[in-house]
């Protein structure tokens, strides 16, 4: 891993906080794979930046009532993987979020290839994360 990795990452965090869509695209390789565990309507395997976009990250702010933040705390780098750690929190509909996580990603050619997702109460992010009842 080089800087290139960590830049990579903090600039995918930037975009998410100004909910530039664009500037994480230009994060993304075109296969990329983000896997959120749980069981909540963004749980799952997203492959693709249409899908990453589309079923999980354009959902973060209707399911929060724009509430959803991810504060990057810091950033660790192996030989093979980029870790974020992050502080994540909201509050909507009578729920709270306030958790840590740690995204495990692995970067190629300054571009984010895989994601996978560690939470600190996945109970408590599945829950956070369910559709409003109409």
């Amino acid at each position: 891993m080089d800087e290139a990795a960590v830049d990579v990452v903090r600039k995918f965090y930037e975009s998410i906080a100004e909910r530039d869509m664009d500037k994480a695209e230009g994060c993304f390789a075109a296969d990329a794979l983000w896997h959120l565990p749980g069981k909540s309507p963004i749980s799952g395997d997203h492959f693709g930046w249409a899908a990453i976009r589309d079923e999980f990250l354009l959902k973060l702010a209707p399911l929060s009532g724009g509430t959803f933040r991810a504060e990057l705390l810091d950033v660790a780098v192996g030989e093979r993987y980029v870790v974020a750690i992050q502080h994540a929190t909201g509050a909507f509909g009578g729920r709270v979020l306030d958790i840590t996580g740690c995204q495990l990603m692995r970067v190629e050619a300054g571009l984010i290839r895989e994601v996978r997702g560690h939470y600190s109460n996945q109970e408590l992010l599945d829950s956070f994360w369910e559709e409003p009842a109409n």
